[in-house]
């Protein structure tokens, strides 16, 4: 029997109608309400809390809800969204989703520090007349289109994409001039009636785990027309890769979902960018995508599951190159979605556009690039040499697992300022809005600003015991407050705790270990370092100095620390633009050794060192030491 219960969600006003036993995090994600899900609905992130006064209608608290809520929480009502789940008790329930759990729009990092190169498209457009048929001629339409390209433009050898086949006969008999779109010199994938050879466009996309950003590109000239940004759907689903990978191995069905939902996403934005610069999707002819080895599977429909498993083998690892229409994105059906190489199980194609676009491929002194995200990729250049290596970071910077944590989203402190002498806090928000939560640049500066206080020791433990207001006891835990409950947009203040702390230590000893092991690999020491480049959304608005206080980068001058921005974007525009960039993009895994951090008898050692703050191992941190404010 399909028994079916009316569920209300505030304050969007939403009524809509759910199957029993469906959870509410399933109802809302089956009808497009956005509610935070950092774990993929696997009871342990603790960030899809709603409020139901009412539950007649739900399955009692569970062991799980009793483990990450409060007893005050359960006595207001509040539930987690993913175990809450609809019985037959009632035919309506109220769910009100707090403002700390409700998906805000993002804001999104689509500048990235571009490289000039010269544009050299596959692409290109050739107009032509072709001479009419008549008795004397009856060659056909394919036969003559050849013909004229070759004695005009002297083409030979091309192959004709049967869609455009399809479509020529109307063409050429409704224009005695006509445009030829040819790839690589090898292939007809667009005839269009009179001269077109201005509309000539592409799109480079950077598919990643929370974000998809995507660049409309004239291709005649290179330049970025505009830049659009979203939510990767597929966080619906879990939001990292490995819930993703487990989603899919759910049900046969839910693969093809994540496939249909990803690609969904990146034609929302091509249609958004179409409908703000008045373009036409036929005009434009190719896509070039880049992402982690994991979205190139679940976009590409490949199965994932043993990337997830020892020993993390991808299903392939070469360039795919196919036509839009066989993905279902929604340009020139003739075109050509391109997905560049990805070199190992854990860093994939976004770290080839992050070595293109950072230069690092060339011959040259040090140079170390970090890619921070759940999955952090780590690449070491010295000479002709490149190394690299992924580290499970953790989505930290990133707000899950901290309690108080969140993406950028307007409300979200960005940067924090604490007092050594009073202990007072400024803060800033995004969006001037009132605060409520931290995102990943304030937590940073956070842990930097309560070591240089005092207020912490190098374990990350509070380690005063003066009468300081925004210090208390929570629990077993100790927390200092951010932002008092009357200056926040949540109800209840804001704070950061040792728990939180212990978070931001495991993901930055991941990252820094990994630099250091690949710098012991290579012989090279910080003083060595010529540049640390910091790629991604999250670099942007880091403190270096506080970056560097806790011990997640090297300690070098803040000169050479350099902020790319979304560079993997960057990388794939650039391989757009230019089928020598293509190239060596193409070649880039070839040349990239990949060490395994798990095999590695350094790692551990270095790992161990860097869950102290800066670092366990004396020296390597002079700037931050000198920082730090000495008590009693």
């Amino acid at each position: 029997m399909d028994t079916r219960v009316k569920v209300l969600f505030e304050p969007y006003g939403r009524k809509v109608e759910a199957r029993i036993p469906s959870t509410i995090l399933e109802v809302a994600q089956n009808n497009g309400i956005g509610v935070r899900s950092e774990c993929g609905g696997k009871q342990a992130c603790g960030k899809c809390r709603v409020m139901v006064k009412d539950q007649v209608g739900l399955n009692g608290v569970t062991d799980k809800e009793k483990i990450v809520l409060s007893e005050g929480e359960i006595t207001l009502g509040y539930r987690l969204a993913c175990d809450a789940r609809l019985t037959s008790d009632a035919d309506k329930i109220t769910v009100m989703v707090p403002v700390e759990s409700r998906l805000r729009p993002r804001r999104f990092t689509e500048w990235g520090k571009e490289r000039r190169v010269k544009p050299e498209p596959t692409l290109r457009k050739y107009p032509v007349r072709v001479a009419e048929p008549s008795l004397d001629d009856n060659r056909s339409d394919v036969e003559r289109l050849l013909d004229a390209l070759h004695k005009e433009q002297d083409l030979v050898g091309l192959a004709v994409d049967l869609q455009a086949v399809r479509e020529l006969p109307n063409i050429l008999r409704s224009s005695d001039l006509v445009t030829v779109v040819v790839r690589d010199e090898s292939e007809v994938i667009s005839v269009e009636a009179g001269v077109t050879s201005e509309k000539l466009f592409g799109l480079a996309v950077d598919v990643g785990t929370s974000k998809i950003t995507c660049n409309l590109v004239n291709l005649n000239n290179g330049e970025t027309i505009r830049s659009r940004s979203m939510e990767n759907p597929q966080i619906v689903y879990g939001e990292d890769v490995i819930s993703r990978i487990a989603f899919s191995q759910e049900k046969a069905e839910n693969r093809l979902m994540l496939q249909e939902s990803v690609i969904g996403g990146v034609n929302t934005l091509m249609w958004q960018l179409c409908r703000e610069t008045s373009l036409s999707p036929e005009n434009i002819y190719e896509v070039v995508l880049v992402g982690n080895t994991a979205m190139h599977h679940l976009l590409l429909g490949l199965e994932p599951k043993y990337l997830a498993r020892v020993p993390f083998t991808p299903v392939s690892k070469s360039p795919v190159d196919v036509k839009a229409r066989d993905l279902g994105i929604e340009i020139n059906p003739c075109g050509y979605v391109l997905f560049l190489p990805i070199i190992d199980g854990f860093v994939g194609a976004d770290a080839v556009a992050d070595i293109l676009s950072g230069g690092i491929y060339r011959s040259g002194e040090p140079v170390l690039l970090l890619d921070i995200g759940t999955n952090t990729e780590v690449i070491l250049r010295h000479e002709d040499r490149i190394i690299c290596c992924s580290c499970a970071s953790g989505p930290a910077f990133e707000g899950v697992h901290i309690e108080h944590g969140m993406k950028a989203v307007d409300g979200a402190i960005e940067k924090i300022r604490i007092d050594k002498e009073t202990y007072e806090v400024e803060f800033e928000t995004l969006g001037d809005d009132k605060p409520v939560g931290l995102c990943g640049s304030a937590i940073i500066d956070a842990v930097a600003q309560l070591l240089q206080s005092g207020m912490i020791n190098g374990l990350g433990k509070f380690n005063t015991v003066a009468k300081i207001p925004r210090l208390r006891k929570a629990g077993n835990n100790k927390e200092f407050v951010i932002a008092w409950g009357e200056e926040a947009g949540i109800d209840g203040d804001i704070t950061i705790s040792e728990r939180d702390i212990n978070e931001v230590l495991l993901a930055k000893a991941a990252i820094y270990s990994a630099s250091a092991v690949l710098m012991r690999k290579m012989n090279i020491g910080k003083e060595d370092m010529k540049k640390v480049l910091i790629a991604g959304a999250f670099g942007s608005q880091v403190d270096k100095r506080n970056a560097k206080t806790i011990g997640l980068i090297p300690d070098v001058d803040d000169g050479r620390i350099r902020f790319l921005g979304n560079a993997a974007l960057t990388g794939a525009k650039m391989a757009l633009v230019s089928r020598r960039m293509r190239r060596l993009a193409e070649g880039i895994p070839a040349k990239v050794e990949y060490v395994e951090l798990a095999t590695s008898p350094d790692f551990k050692k270095e790992f161990t060192n860097a869950l102290w703050l800066p670092n366990r191992s004396p020296g390597l941190f002079h700037t931050a030491e000198k920082s730090v404010k000495k008590r009693d």
